[in-house]
């Protein structure tokens, strides 16, 4: 018997599955605005050359997991993830209509709720295919007890941009990943390819959601960022997750990624220091466990492997960071000096009493940004800590390429120079 009930259908924006925009609209605390005026008066220091300090990511009180879809729904309901798993499998061949027929015990309401969610249910079924698309309709009805459900789908991506993706990702494997790598090494060298690769922005094609528009203009929003990271994670030999909660009062996306037995949280947006900084890398977010990473995200944790281990606790306190030489040249966050840990022995040693910023490393020599002394170019011997001055004028953005340091001064002109 067939019961026929009144045609449903909604129109779902997606807005990525993790959004990393779309603030919670709030209403700010006496607390909140003095936070907002000390991180003014903050960014006002060091324009003067003064230390640089992390941005603040705190969320407010009003920020909960209530809207994040729980797991738990599908072990009270295996019917529902049978549903999703069927739904993804349309997705993956990107068939814009079709139906499917829900057979659980969801009601109503109830099941029209999920309906609306289905993003974040596919997220956990594969979540690299959930981002393929920004959104959908759907229409069900009932019948003999049962829910056949028509989807219309609009896709952000095709079959051909998936495939360069592919070659992506074939190309990152053979380039940087090696046989005698561990896991920490290549855990880093995914963290540090899509930093460098990515530049934050909701502009472009896709409004930075899709991992095609990453590679192709090297710009993306979280979920990009997120989803090529998981890609690369699995194509390196590593069992990682895509991860959805909140970090800054927005939705947001970051990874899970295991790593010689235990599970770490890799946020590569936040470790992607500023927009305007195209080599800046940072790994305050870099292998961090739920403890750290609650301290600004939120998520729901029964969706995902818990991370207990704090072996990498000595990563967290580096940023504008340079490796070479088997060895992490970086800023101290903590107190804006300048230190080389050494990768093979673990022996952290600070170099110099100089806050420098915008490491480049050649040879036995950091180029770098002196904040002590109005950002002038300088050089730092990383064997005695000796400095010499280049250039008395600020500069910014220091990269190296075959032997040539390239630096952009204040007024924002691209200078180089080569080294011997």
């Amino acid at each position: 018997m067939k019961k026929k009930i009144p045609l449903v259908l909604f129109f779902c924006l997606v807005c990525l599955l993790a959004a990393c925009a779309g603030e919670i609209d709030t209403t700010l605390t006496e607390e909140e605005v003095a936070l907002e005026e000390a991180q003014d008066s903050q960014d006002t220091a060091e324009s003067a050359g003064e230390l640089k300090h992390p941005e603040s990511k705190a969320l407010s009180s009003k920020i909960s997991t209530n809207d994040l879809f729980s797991t738990t729904l599908f072990d009270e309901d295996p019917a529902l993830l049978k549903f999703i798993k069927k739904i993804e499998k349309h997705i993956a061949k990107f068939e814009k209509d079709f139906e499917v027929t829900y057979t659980g015990k969801l009601r109503g309401e109830d099941f029209e709720q999920q309906l609306n969610d289905m993003a974040n249910l596919l997220s956990h079924v594969n979540p690299y295919t959930a981002g393929y698309f920004l959104d959908y309709q759907w229409t069900y009805w009932e019948e003999d007890k049962e829910y056949p459900v028509k989807l219309n789908i609009t896709y952000l991506t095709d079959a051909k941009k998936e495939g360069h993706i592919d070659a992506y990702v074939k190309n990152f494997v053979n380039t940087y990943i090696s046989n005698d790598m561990n896991d920490f090494e290549r855990a880093k060298a995914v963290n540090d390819h899509v930093v460098l690769l990515a530049t934050y922005t909701e502009q472009g094609a896709t409004e930075g959601q899709t991992v095609y528009e990453l590679i192709q203009d090297g710009t993306a929003v979280c979920q990009a960022y997120a989803l090529l990271a998981y890609r690369l994670f699995l194509a390196a030999g590593l069992d990682a997750d895509y991860v959805y909660g909140y970090s800054n009062d927005e939705l947001h996306a970051w990874n899970l990624v295991n790593v010689d037995g235990d599970w770490y949280h890799i946020d590569t947006t936040w470790n992607d220091i500023d927009a305007s900084e195209p080599y800046a890398i940072s790994y305050e977010y870099f292998l961090l466990n739920d403890e750290k990473l609650s301290q600004d995200h939120l998520w729901q944790t029964e969706n995902y492997h818990a991370a207990t281990s704090d072996a990498y606790a000595i990563m967290h306190n580096m940023w504008y960071a340079d490796t070479a030489n088997n060895a992490i040249y970086y800023n101290s966050i903590q107190d804006g000096k300048v230190y080389k840990y050494d990768l093979a022995t673990n022996v952290n040693k600070q170099i110099t009493e100089t806050s420098c910023y915008y490491l480049a490393v050649h040879h036995d020599a950091i180029y770098c940004s002196d904040y002590d002394n109005a950002g002038y170019l300088t050089k730092i011997l990383s064997s005695d800590g000796s400095e010499e001055v280049l250039l008395e004028q600020e500069v910014l953005n220091l990269n190296l390429e075959n032997d040539v340091l390239y630096y952009e001064t204040i007024d924002g002109e691209i200078m180089e120079e080569v080294l011997k």
